[in-house]
This record gives structure tokens, sequence and C-alpha cells, in this order.
């Protein structure tokens, strides 16, 4: 009876989820200002007709799921797709509480770890923004229950067509592989896994959209803080979203490597975990916006799965010393490793990459040190505690999730708002047109904020003043372009953006 009664908590949980993730799809706006999300809708797009961008380096299975509703336009795709993640948010919530009970332990840890998957902002901001974070949450989810049951085919089934996605999505592979392999169960895997994941290649391969321009970047590193310290700072980040408990669980996960007493999918999740810390701290390194060095949406659709093995470990008996003494250690470590680094950043962070700790980047003003300070303290504190008590760490934790998701979704309906005011000119663009060109002295966004709106068309970068050629009469740009090309028409300016669109002269600039 009990039972039953927890499972209808959770079940109104996950409605209550997905009912107040859709409002907020509706009342969203514009898209958020990167080029993720229009090259993730484009495929979508594609499949009714579009132009796929040149050298996309995103992948189409997310993109690709919208297929139902890709005839609908830009703006009514990026909802569908906001919905599609509202949905999905709602699944994680029962998944997550599926999960904590296969593994048994108090009636308390289900319900919980229900409601820590609804409020984390790994879920509850992420959904808002149109890519695959929420997607990957849900796999993570998947493939850990189906383990927990023995499923092996079909976890390799859903592991290989979830790289269709992402290209993190690797590191579960790699995970999965040496797991099935220690446990001798790897032709059940490969049974799933290896016909998925050539399905996933033939469609990397149908829509060009390998990322060889990301191994390239990945493989010349720049100036900025090298692999040590950006691997130290999604560290940091992981432990301070979870203020210690995913920390627990993946030194848990790890322990499963050789010490067979702990489940596969405990062991899963840690070592993706850790995998996705490694090409992290690789594909990170370089860059100098301050968020690098406390990175958080790489590691994030791992913060609720690992809460989740540490709400369930602690629940069971006290965390030992070894594992609180590594876990402390490690963090101070990483923090004075990234403190070192602090005077190679320059550039403001992105919010939209360090959503798990909204809350604290607001309250220094996205100033790194401070941020950095409480990020690790969080980290400690939550370790330390959890030798005692669960219950702290775990108020904690609910009240930096709360406390962000609020801030967060602040912070993106303004950018919505702002979004929706830089391309209403499109609309000026007449069906006869094939190529839109967008000057140099436009933000490289707006591009892809034009290109979700008009699909249909190619569209160009150039720069005029350097005596670049548009490839038809329609151009977007600033003001700027009056100084090269003076009989260049306006047609229409943005509301919340400095560029315009203009007629490009028929005859050529004087």
């Amino acid at each position: 009876m009990r039972e039953t009664g927890r499972d209808n908590y959770v079940a109104a949980l996950a409605l209550a989820t997905t009912a107040t993730h859709c409002i907020v799809a509706f009342f969203h706006g514009g898209p958020v200002a990167v080029p993720d999300v229009s090259a993730y809708l484009s495929f979508p797009q594609w499949v009714s007709g579009g132009v796929l961008p040149e050298s996309i380096n995103f992948f189409p299975g997310y993109g690709l799921l919208l297929t139902p509703v890709s005839h609908l336009d830009g703006a009514a795709l990026h909802t569908a797709a906001l919905i599609l993640n509202a949905v999905l948010a709602g699944c994680c919530v029962v998944g997550a509480a599926k999960l904590a009970r296969s593994f048994g332990g108090p009636s308390w840890v289900p319900v919980t770890c229900g409601l820590v998957a609804a409020v984390h902002p790994s879920l509850s901001t992420a959904s808002r923004i149109a890519w695959p974070e929420t997607l990957l949450v849900a796999v993570l989810l998947a493939i850990a229950l189906l383990l927990r049951y023995e499923r092996w085919p079909i976890a390799g089934l859903i592991a290989g067509l979830a790289l269709a996605a992402h290209p993190r999505v690797t590191v579960l592979i790699i995970a999965i592989v040496l797991i099935a392999a220690i446990s001798r169960r790897l032709r059940a895997l490969t049974a799933g896994l290896i016909p998925a994941t050539a399905a996933s290649a033939l469609l990397l391969h149908v829509t060009e959209s390998w990322p060889w321009q990301r191994l390239d970047v990945a493989g010349s590193i720049g100036d900025g803080p090298g692999p040590i310290q950006t691997l130290a700072g999604q560290w940091i980040a992981l432990s301070a979203t979870s203020v210690g408990l995913a920390a627990v669980g993946l030194f848990a996960g790890l322990r499963g490597l050789w010490k067979r007493t702990e489940p596969a999918a405990i062991t899963f999740l840690g070592l993706s975990a850790a995998g996705m810390i490694v090409l992290g701290g690789w594909v990170l390194a370089g860059s100098d916006r301050t968020d690098t060095l406390l990175y958080g949406r790489y590691i994030a659709p791992w913060v609720v799965p690992l809460t989740i093995v540490g709400l369930v470990m602690l629940a069971r008996r006290p965390v030992s010393r070894l594992t609180v003494g590594l876990a402390a250690t490690s963090i101070t470590v990483s923090f004075v490793v990234v403190v070192l680094a602090g005077d190679e950043v320059h550039q403001q962070a992105r919010r939209i990459m360090t959503l798990g700790m909204g809350a604290i980047w607001r309250i220094f003003n996205a100033e790194l040190l401070p941020t950095l300070l409480i990020a690790a303290g969080l980290g400690i504190f939550g370790v330390l505690c959890a030798r005692r008590s669960v219950l702290m760490p775990l108020v904690v934790l609910i009240a930096l999730a709360v406390s962000s998701t609020v801030i967060n979704h602040q912070h993106l309906h303004r950018v919505g708002r702002i979004a929706d005011g830089q391309v209403t000119t499109a609309g000026l663009v007449p069906e006869s047109a094939q190529c839109l060109a967008h000057d140099a002295s436009t933000k490289s966004y707006a591009l892809w904020l034009y290109r979700l709106e008009l699909p249909e068309i190619r569209h160009q970068r150039l720069n005029i003043a350097n005596g670049d050629k548009p490839c038809g009469r329609y151009v977007v740009a600033t003001d700027d372009i009056l100084t090269t090309c003076s009989n260049a028409k306006r047609l229409g300016a943005e509301p919340q953006a400095k560029w315009s669109m203009w007629l490009y002269p028929s005859v050529g600039c004087s």
C-alpha cells in the first residue's frame, strides 16, 4: 500500500514537471543565441526540404526526433523541441525513482531521487534550451536501469542509437563495453550495440555531420588553461552542483572496477562520468572563457544519476573514511589547480554552460574566484557531512537547485525576449531569394537565428569591408556597410540588435 502511494507521488511529480516545462516552452520566446540550437533544429528542417549547413559539426539524432513536426516554421519548431524536452524531463523523474528503488534501501530514497531530478538545473533548466542535454540524462538512466535487470542487448541498442545524438555518448559506449567485458556479457551487449552504432554512423554519413572540425580544434590547444586545469574545474562543478553526493557516487562506481560486489549499473555511471571529465578536459583546453575553469555543461547529465548512486550508498551504510579523504583531497587539489590558472581566462562566462551553479554565479556577479571558492566549499562540505548524515547535503542540494533554477529561468526569459527581437527582418526576404549574406560586422550567432527562420535558402558569412561579394541581394549587416557600400538600402532594423536587413545594389557598391 505504501509502495503504491510512493508510486503515485512520483507519477504526480513527473506529470507536474512535464506540465510546468510545457508552460515554460509556450512562453519562452526565441531560442538561446548559440549555434547549437539552430544547428540541431536544422535536421528536421532538412527533412522537410531545408538546406543543411556545410560542415555542421552537430549530430542529427536529437533533431530528427522532431521529424513528425518538421513542417513547422522556425519558432513553432523551437517550441516543439522544448515540449519534447518537457516530456523527457518527466520521464527522467520516473526513471530516477525507479533506478533508486532497483538498488534497494530505505523507502524515502526513490521519492527523494525523483524530487532531485525534478528540481535540478541539469533537467529543470536545460530542458528550456533546444539541445540534447535532457535526452542524455534519459539515456543514462535508461541504460543504468537496463543493466540492473541484465538487459544487455537493449542497453547496447540504446547506447548505439544515442551516439547519433551527441559525441559525448562515445564515453558511454567505451564504459559499457569495458564493463560487459569484465562481466563476460560482451556477446549479449554487442548483439544490440553493433547494429545500432552502425545505424548511427550511417546517419552521420548521410547528413555529413562527422565532427572533423571539432577534432581539429581539440587537437590544437590554444593559449588558455590546459587539460589538467579544465578537468579539475569540471570535477569541482560536479561536486558542487550535487553538494558532494555525486562525488560519492562516482567513487562508488569506480570502486566497482575492482570490487565486483557493486552492480554493473553503478560501475557504468561512475566509469562513464570519469571518462566524460577526461574528455571534457581535453576538449575545453585552450579556451579563455571564464566558465571553462568551472564548466558544468558536459558533465551535467551525470549529476542526477550519480547523486542517486550517492544517496543509495549513504542510505545503506556510512561512507568510508577513505572515500571522504579521497573526495575532499581531490576537490581541494582541484581548487588550487584552477586558482593558479585563473589569470589565463579573460572572456565573460556563458551562463548556459554553468546552469547547475546559476545562483552562485549570480550572487558573485560572474566573478571566478569567489564562485570557485564557494563551489569547492560546497563539494567538501557535502562529502564531510555525508559521513554523519545525508540530510544536510540533501537540504543544501535542493536549496541550490531550486534557487539556481529560478535565477536561470529569469536569465533565459530575458535571453529569449532579446532573441525574438534580433531576427524580425527575416520576413523581408522574399521566397524567391536563394541566399542570405551575413556580414562580419554582425554577431556570429545571428546567422544561426536567421537560418532557423529561413531554412530553405543558403546562408553565407562574408566581410564586405574586405571586398567580399554577397551571394544575393539581401544582406544582414550593421551600419558599417555604408562605409564601403553607400548605396545599400536599409529594408528594416532589428529592435534588439545593431544589425539590419539591407538590399545590396544590383549595380554594385559605390
